[in-house]
């Protein structure tokens, strides 16, 4: 019989293989066999671990989603921040199983995949608010829209990794797009624009404000009674 701690090491086995897998394959084309396969383990052993093919999905999205969870709360600090970008650029093989899961789950429209999504602005949401506390990150009028745009746009760059590599002309490693050149073209411009933002004054924000508002007057005589 399996102590618990061999069992835990089984059951990381199965999981990270079943990440590749799922990033490399997709969810419904990716078999529970499959997984086993890679993990050199029997398909029963897969299922006494994770109950079911759906179960491991849940198992797998919760990693991946507590690892995100742990980089973006590093790159609050510019300390961890700085090692995290160092780490990448020197290992970014090590990170390539989790960035095809998360674009696959992007992209998979199923009640999963929305909830990885939602788990991603929620962190995002979160690591706003802690930032505020610190005084690291100024304060939003609406957090939880900000979270949605800055997840939106992290994300955006693993969806369109391949379309940013070929447009800056850096190499383009396949078949995530994304590689070492990549992040050093990237990040000085977007930490630039969220350190100094964008515009030289509030004219753009102050039309916008107007225009919502005055759309907000008028359709709310059209509705009234």
């Amino acid at each position: 019989m399996r102590s618990s701690a061999e069992d835990l090491t089984t059951r990381a086995r199965i999981r990270d293989a079943a990440i590749g897998l799922f990033g490399r394959d997709g969810f419904s084309r990716a078999t529970v066999r499959a997984v086993a396969s890679a993990a050199g383990v029997s398909p029963g052993l897969v299922i006494h671990h994770f109950g079911s093919k759906t179960g491991l999905r849940e198992a797998c999205d919760q990693h991946v989603l507590a690892q995100t969870a742990t980089q973006g709360r590093e790159k609050t600090n510019p300390g961890s921040a700085r090692q995290l970008i160092q780490d990448y650029l020197n290992h970014p093989d090590q990170y390539s199983d989790e960035i095809a899961y998360i674009r696959r789950s992007l992209g998979d429209e199923s009640e999963a995949g929305d909830a990885f999504f939602d788990a991603v602005v929620k962190q995002t949401q979160d690591i706003i608010q802690d930032g505020i506390a610190t005084g690291a990150i100024r304060t939003f009028d609406d957090i939880r829209s900000t979270a949605v745009v800055i997840a939106s746009n992290s994300l955006s760059i693993l969806m369109l990794g391949r379309h940013l590599s070929r447009t800056l002309g850096v190499p383009t490693p396949e078949p995530l797009g994304i590689g070492p050149e990549l992040l050093r073209q990237l990040t000085l411009p977007a930490l630039e624009i969220y350190t100094h933002g964008f515009y030289t004054d509030s004219r753009f924000l102050d039309a916008a404000r107007d225009a919502l508002q005055q759309n907000t007057t008028t359709h709310g005589r059209e509705h009234a009674p």
